[in-house]
C-alpha cells in the first residue's frame, strides 16, 4: 500500500509542473497522499519504537487542512511550498523504486561509514554488503539510513525559493547535499559505535523490545540521533536563509500563514 501511495504522489507532484492553472489540484492530491502514507506507516514506526514520525503524522492533519484551504484560493506562498514538496518527491522516489540507484547509494554509505568507524578505532565485520557487525550487534543499512530523505527535502526547500537563479541555487544545493551526506555518515557511524559498545546501558529500557541491544539502539538512534538530525536541519535552514535572503522571506510568510491559522483556531475555540 505504501509503495502505491508514494508512486501516486510522485505522479501527482510531477503533474504539478505541467498542470498550469490547475496545478493546485495536483498539489492537493500529492499532499493528501503524503499524509495518508505517513499514517499507513505509523504501526511500523511504533513497532520500531520510533515516535518522531507518528508525531509528524498527527501534526500533518491540521497542516493538510490549512494547505488545502490556501491552495484552493491559489495562495502563492503555499503553491511555492508545494513546489518544494514536488521537487523533493522527484528526487526521492527514483532512489526508492530503482534498485540500481538504491543499492548504489546504500553501498556508498556503507563503505564510507565503515571507513569512519575504523577511523574511530573499531574493526567491524561485514557479513553482507549492507550489514555492519561488531560486538554481536548487526546493523543493516537501508534506504532510510542514507540521508536521501533529508537531502531531497532540503534541495526542495532551495528550489522553492521564488526567483532564485541557477547561479545562486546550484552552489547552495551542492553545499547542502555535501553537508547532509557527511552528517549522515557521521550519524550512521556514531550510532553503530554507540550501540555496539553499549554507551547507554545505564538508561532505562522503555521499549519492551527483547532484541539484542534494543534499548541502546532506541536511545542512540530513535532519541538522540533523531533529535540531533532535526536540530541540524533547522540549523542548515537558518544558515541558508542568511545566504539566500529570499528563503528567509519565504519562510516568514509561510510561518505567518500556518501559525496565524492555528492561533485563530484556538482563539475561536476559546471564545
Amino acid at each position: 500500500m505504501s509503495d502505491f501511495l508514494i508512486l501516486a504522489a510522485f505522479f501527482l507532484f510531477g503533474s504539478f509542473f505541467l498542470a498550469g492553472r490547475q496545478k493546485k489540484y495536483a498539489a492537493i492530491g500529492g499532499w493528501t497522499l503524503v499524509v495518508i502514507n505517513l499514517f499507513s506507516e505509523v504501526p511500523a514506526y511504533l513497532k520500531a519504537d520510533n515516535f518522531l514520525y507518528p508525531c509528524l503524522a498527527i501534526a500533518s492533519l491540521p497542516f493538510l487542512l490549512i494547505t488545502v484551504r490556501y491552495l484552493l484560493h491559489d495562495d502563492p506562498v503555499v503553491l511555492q511550498l508545494s513546489k518544494t514538496a514536488a521537487v523533493a518527491t522527484m528526487i526521492y522516489v527514483p532512489f526508492a523504486f530503482v534498485p540500481a540507484l538504491q543499492d548504489a547509494l546504500i553501498a556508498t554509505v556503507v563503505n564510507q561509514a565503515v571507513w569512519i568507524i575504523q577511523a574511530f578505532g573499531h574493526h567491524p565485520a561485514m557479513p553482507a554488503w549492507n550489514i555492519i557487525m561488531e560486538n554481536g550487534f548487526a546493523n543493516q543499512i537501508i534506504l532510510g539510513c542514507t540521508g536521501i530523505t533529508a537531502i531531497a527535502m532540503m534541495t526542495g526547500v532551495i528550489a522553492g525559493v521564488p526567483n532564485l537563479s541557477w547561479k545562486h541555487g546550484l552552489p547552495a544545493v551542492l553545499m547542502v547535499v555535501s553537508l547532509l551526506f557527511l552528517l549522515n555518515l557521521l550519524r550512521v557511524a556514531v550510532v553503530f559505535i554507540a550501540v555496539s559498545d553499549a554507551w547507554f546501558w545505564f538508561l532505562p529500557d522503555i521499549t519492551g523490545n527483547t532484541g539484542f541491544r534494543a534499548a541502546d539502539f532506541f536511545w542512540a538512534h530513535n532519541v538522540f540521533a533523531e533529535a540531533l538530525a532535526v536540530m541540524a536541519l533547522l540549523a542548515i535552514t537558518l544558515g541558508l536563509a542568511r545566504i539566500i535572503p529570499g528563503l528567509g522571506v519565504f519562510a516568514r510568510r509561510l510561518a505567518g500563514l500556518y501559525i496565524g491559522d492555528i492561533m485563530a483556531f484556538f482563539r475561536k475555540g476559546s471564545g
